[in-house]
């Protein structure tokens, strides 16, 4: 009968298993992928700093000749190897939250640090009587609906702040609910923060790329964000036109983030132009943007049509089509 049991055993304990052949290697069971040794690194700080690591799995195996016991790794081996190969000296601490460690192997530590690292206890849960078909079953349920965290939910679980608290407000604004910018999934998954992050940085340096700008906010306004009332007050303004200009927005192919963005940098920079939105009229530029979206749909479009779909389908994020796009849509509201 398949049993499981919790247990604990530290660093040094699980080492000297390995080195008696107690502790087997299952590659059969484990993914290919080969941690890089940022991320090998990143796992002796956890170590260092005290920060539980995820729960290791092993096979219970006893020998019907000699009655010994081993251990194979069933989840868990890249993280074994890591911590034996740093204890090794075979790669430094590329990273890390002590700036003073930077750099430095195993045998550089004080005996103090050394001791941490083979005294700190891994959480186990032993495996007893399960077949090869049981492991491979446990594998396919523990991974089938696994979901890859994002980006910005990467962010919300390490950073804290200001500039944090000031897009996740703005986040929890009807607005993207409502016409259906994103779905409760995306908003769940924190689509919204993100979102929210780049109109803010739009606004403030205008169009960026996103994966360096983001995370650059996010450290740089972590006490203060002393753009926050101008940024909040610009969105308020441009929202409001947007849904004045198109009163089924979330119809519209312009609800969807990578259009939005563009609609507002397009509001932004007609505004830096001096030109006031008061003096656009929305509903004569919705219009215009209907016919120009309708524009979208050919099959073989041209010019500034052509240029919009283009920057609309590759690389969307980067700086370069961003510009682009909001350049078309300019014209396209100011020609209204």
């Amino acid at each position: 009968m398949p049993r499981r049991t919790y247990t604990m055993k530290d660093v040094a304990l699980l080492r000297q298993l390995y080195a008696d052949k107690q502790l087997l290697m299952a590659p059969e069971f484990q993914r290919n992928s080969v941690w890089p040794r940022a991320a090998k690194a990143y796992l002796i700080d956890t170590i260092l700093t005290d920060r539980p690591i995820p729960v290791l799995y092993f096979r219970r195996v006893t020998s019907a000749q000699t009655g010994r016991s081993s251990y194979e790794v069933i989840d868990g081996q890249q993280r074994l190897r890591a911590i034996f190969e740093f204890i090794d000296d075979r790669f430094h601490l590329m990273q890390t939250t002590d700036k003073h460690l930077k750099g430095k192997r195993f045998s550089d530590l004080s005996s103090n640090l050394k001791s941490q690292i083979l005294s700190y206890d891994l959480y186990i849960e032993e495996l007893t009587s399960y077949s090869d078909n049981d492991i491979r079953d446990m594998f396919v349920r523990m991974n089938k609906y696994l979901v890859k965290l994002s980006p910005q939910e990467i962010r919300h679980a390490g950073s804290q702040g200001k500039f944090a608290d000031f897009v996740e407000s703005i986040a929890k604004w009807s607005f993207w609910k409502e016409n259906k910018v994103f779905t409760p999934h995306q908003i769940a998954r924190m689509r919204a923060v993100e979102f929210s992050a780049e109109l803010a940085i739009l606004f403030i340096e205008g169009p960026q790329d996103k994966k360096q700008a983001v995370d650059l906010y996010y450290e740089r306004y972590q006490k203060s964000v002393p753009f926050k009332g101008e940024v909040k007050a610009k969105l308020k303004t441009y929202l409001d036109w947007v849904k004045k200009a198109l009163p089924n927005l979330s119809k519209s192919r312009f609800r969807k983030p990578v259009d939005l963005y563009s609609l507002c940098g397009a509001l932004d920079q007609i505004r830096n132009q001096g030109i006031g939105l008061t003096s656009l009229d929305p509903i004569t530029a919705g219009r215009a943007l209907g016919k120009f979206e309708r524009a979208l749909r050919n099959k073989s479009p041209s010019g500034s049509v052509a240029r919009y779909i283009v920057s609309a389908s590759r690389q969307t994020d980067n700086i370069a089509p961003r510009m682009t796009r909001i350049e078309v849509l300019t014209e396209v509201i100011k020609e209204s």
